[in-house]
């Protein structure tokens, strides 16, 4: 086994309220009972984690990201831009930690030091669009708006509740998207009220898929047809009060495994990615990379 020695932290100062500056000094101290190196440093924004990520990722062997799913985005993002390959390390201290989640890492600090203490490790599928690298989630439709609309101060205020108050003011404006979706050879088109692509078991906090393979090469494709009456939005309530699999027999959904998928965006609608906003027409995104994460 290679023998870890050299830690880099990089948080977010914003991060667990604003209050993220006092726990760090302890969990550095609980870090170097067993590695000789830990550094600390700090980014004012998500665009400048993945600056340090990238310019570091040769130096240290563990790179800890602590903050939310914005920050660990784009440490992510710098990690695999650079071609080098330390350990990537989860402090879940953000809204939601859909990534943390799908890893099992507890929210408690101190289980979650633990878990990189213990090293427990698996490999971790990442889609690219040939700009950047989507970790877990890939989205348009009903309520996917919220993520990013919620307001920073909001989030701060109230946490994940933040989300539920945006998405009130989405539900009553939205309207279904034409599509064209050619995934792994099949060529789907049609009016959607929902399309995700998920390589994990949480989003928005929701556990979607408990089941999934983080590391099969393949992510799930969900899209859920427009329907009449109110059928679309009860067929988006199953999905997020029974999970994927609950869709997996309906006549109103398409749930695939997918490796490469080219999406036609009729309507110029936005898309979250990783919970940020991002517009396209045309977009190609394929699972081609695998990072090494540490899990519980």
């Amino acid at each position: 086994m290679k023998n870890y020695s050299k830690v880099l932290i990089i948080y977010n100062p914003n991060a667990n309220k604003g209050k993220i500056d006092e726990i760090i000094p302890k969990i550095k101290k609980r870090l170097l009972v067993r590695y000789p190196q830990v550094d600390t440093m700090t980014s004012q924004s998500e665009d400048g984690a993945e600056e340090l990520a990238y310019k570091n990722a040769g130096k240290y062997d563990i790179i800890v990201s602590c903050g939310g799913d914005g920050t660990l985005h784009n440490i992510i993002n710098g990690v695999a831009k650079s071609k080098e390959n330390p350990l990537i390390g989860v402090l879940p201290y953000g809204t939601c930690n859909d990534i943390a989640r799908s890893l099992d890492i507890p929210f408690d600090l101190d289980k979650a030091v633990d878990c990189i203490l213990r090293l427990n490790t698996t490999e971790y599928d990442l889609m690219n669009d040939g700009k950047e690298y989507i970790v877990y989630s890939y989205a348009t439709g009903y309520l996917t708006g919220a993520s990013y609309s919620a307001s920073a101060k909001t989030k701060k205020r109230v946490g994940r509740f933040a989300y539920f108050l945006a998405a009130l003011k989405c539900m009553f404006k939205f309207k279904s998207l034409p599509i064209t979706v050619t995934c792994d050879g099949e060529r789907i088109h049609g009016k959607f009220v929902y399309f995700m692509l998920l390589n994990g078991k949480t989003a928005g906090g929701f556990r979607l898929n408990k089941d999934e393979n983080l590391s099969n090469g393949k992510v799930k494709l969900v899209m859920i047809k427009k329907s009449k009456f109110l059928g679309s939005f009860f067929e988006f309530l199953k999905l997020f009060m029974r999970g994927i699999k609950a869709l997996s027999k309906s006549k109103n959904s398409i749930v695939r495994d997918v490796q490469n998928v080219e999406i036609e965006n009729h309507a110029n609608a936005p898309f979250t990615m990783d919970g940020e906003k991002d517009k396209f027409l045309k977009k190609n995104i394929v699972v081609n990379k695998t990072i090494t994460m540490i899990k519980k």
